[in-house]
């Protein structure tokens, strides 16, 4: 009889966890605005895609790994006198840690606040009077604070999500990144 209750009880208690701790996988795409630290020809607008694997704990938690990838943003100037190329794109991973805050059933308010590793490739050639060329690349460990909403499709197991995250970076190149971004989520 011992036996048969602990059996219930494992069997109630794997269920409620599993109502408790919801993964998922998802797909983010974004648009970047940087601050530069210094005047730059540079276009300061980056598009990004972001790969997420994450835990929904209960209703209101969940904690998120991700790994993003941004567009190249390319210059090139041609003169009489030089021509430069320059090339600038980071990728980055880390992890998010989210409070929810149900509105109804269907959507959700978020807020977020992460730890990422950022790493740049900053590569450029000068060609005129004095040839230059060089690739420099740096990681920055930084937080990431965000906001956004998610609305989770009826009986699909599916989420839509938009948001918007404040980096700030501080490297040499960029100050800070505002990034605004819509995304999927599978839930399991």
């Amino acid at each position: 009889m011992k036996k048969l209750f602990l059996f219930f009880a494992l069997l109630i208690s794997t269920n409620a966890l599993a109502d408790n701790f919801k993964p998922y996988i998802g797909i983010d795409l974004g648009t970047n605005i940087a601050d530069y630290n210094y005047q730059t020809e540079l276009d300061d607008i980056y598009y990004s895609a972001s790969l997420n694997a994450g835990l929904k704990i209960g209703s209101n938690f969940g904690a998120e790994l991700f790994f993003t990838h941004s567009s190249t943003n390319e210059l090139e100037l041609v003169s009489d006198v030089q021509t430069q190329n320059h090339e600038f794109y980071y990728m980055a991973y880390g992890f998010d840690i989210f409070a929810y805050y149900p509105m109804t059933h269907e959507f959700d308010f978020f807020t977020s606040f992460g730890v990422a590793n950022y790493k740049t490739y900053n590569e450029y050639d000068y060609i005129g009077l004095v040839n230059e060329s060089d690739k420099i690349s740096e990681n920055d460990v930084t937080t990431r604070f965000g906001i956004g909403i998610m609305f989770t499709l009826p009986h699909d197991g599916i989420s839509l999500l938009a948001q918007y995250q404040y980096i700030p970076i501080n490297n040499e190149l960029i100050h800070t990144m505002s990034e605004f971004s819509i995304g999927a989520r599978m839930n399991f």
